[in-house]
């Protein structure tokens, strides 16, 4: 095999690995990652154990992470880690569908309007917090201190 041979074989590995990567070819990945960034020769790095290196290399992708901000990504990632039918593309409409939605419910309540238009005149349906409370009675009502002054009295006579 000639030189140019071992060139144009090499880069054909490369491509099929890049395009349709395997096992091995996501670990030797890792393995190159690894190597680069803990500055360790790549021979000893194959040796180590694979969940060592890959945990090192994932911790190292996520030091940089800014939960708070990318906490969106983060639901995401822990969906598609827990369940490999997860869609982030359907996951990421439903969440925006749910945002609308409370959004119009929070617009509704806040303009006391009911559900649906043949509700609207149907109190029980529009919340609580939305009818205007009972103002309180201005006189009556029940004397606590003069029933403890007369329970008092009782006792004493």
């Amino acid at each position: 095999m000639s030189f140019r041979d071992l060139i144009d074989t090499a880069q054909s590995i490369a491509i099929s690995e890049k395009l349709v990567p395997d096992e091995t070819a996501v670990w030797e990945r890792y393995c190159r990652e690894f190597s680069t960034r803990f500055s360790t020769p790549l021979m000893e790095v194959r040796s180590f154990d694979p969940l060592f290196v890959l945990t090192q290399v994932n911790c190292d992708n996520l030091s940089d992470f800014e939960v708070e901000e990318r906490l969106d990504d983060l639901k995401d990632l822990l969906g598609s880690l827990s369940d490999k039918d997860y869609d982030i593309k359907k996951e990421r409409l439903f969440r925006e569908e749910m945002r609308k939605i409370e959004e119009e419910e929070a617009l509704r309540l806040e303009e006391g309007r009911a559900v649906h238009p043949s509700l609207e005149k149907d109190k029980r349906v529009i919340a609580k917090d939305q009818l205007k409370p009972k103002e309180m009675p201005k006189q009556g009502g029940i004397n606590m201190g003069l029933i403890n002054q007369l329970n008092n009295q009782d006792k004493e006579g």
